[in-house]
């Protein structure tokens, strides 16, 4: 099934003409209506809490093998959870740029039926990955912080409704494509949430 972008025109399009449509007030809309702010945000939990959580992992058993002095340092340090959040962030950041920059998708951005190109209908490129990578971790979770984006993600939500785009979008001259949801989607995606949701569940108590 081919993505489909309701913030903008076909790929072949110009690009005043996928701006202009990327103007649709939907903050009225159930949900965020056409733009998808809470698929889109389901998508970046899911992956963070998967991919992100692995390459975490993998950071701290490579610092250990490496490094085993400064390791118990490194371990006590990410006990504090808004240390281990921008840590998480930091992680997964260069994986989806690159993801991205080769694909346009990550593997829960393609579950969730997102895409991720240029204006242009090309892939971004690496540079432009990490760019907007980077603008998501300030201006959409707000390093991470809790208390921080809490305010950003409103913003970011409220922008997304109204607009049709987001300030790291903008920033980085990308569109997100969306593909329709069938029942078989629907039901993987919700599978997801609920996995992530138990998986986090039991890595707190864990670490209790």
């Amino acid at each position: 099934m081919a993505y489909e972008d309701l913030n903008a025109q076909p790929l072949g399009s110009s690009k005043i003409d996928q701006q202009s449509s990327s103007t649709v007030d939907q903050s009225k809309a159930f949900l965020g209506g056409q733009h998808h702010p809470w698929r889109r945000m389901f998508a970046r939990t899911v992956a963070i809490c998967t991919a992100g959580v692995l390459l975490f992992l993998l950071l701290i058993f490579a610092f250990s093998a490496a490094m085993p002095e400064q390791a118990a340092g490194f371990a006590k340090a990410v006990e504090n959870p808004i240390v281990a959040g921008i840590v998480l962030y930091l992680v997964w950041l260069p994986a989806e740029a690159v993801l991205l920059s080769l694909f346009g998708t990550t593997p829960a951005k393609w579950l969730f039926g997102i895409k991720v190109t240029h204006l242009e209908g090309r892939l971004l490129s690496l540079s432009e990955s990490l760019s907007r990578a980077f603008l998501v971790f300030v201006q959409g979770v707000g390093f991470g912080i809790p208390f921080i984006a809490l305010f950003t993600q409103l913003f970011a939500y409220r922008r997304l409704t109204k607009t049709g785009t987001t300030l790291w979008d903008t920033s980085a001259k990308s569109i997100v494509l969306h593909k329709k949801w069938g029942v078989f989607r629907a039901l993987g995606c919700t599978a997801a949430v609920f996995g992530v949701l138990i998986l986090m569940s039991a890595l707190n108590a864990a670490g209790k």
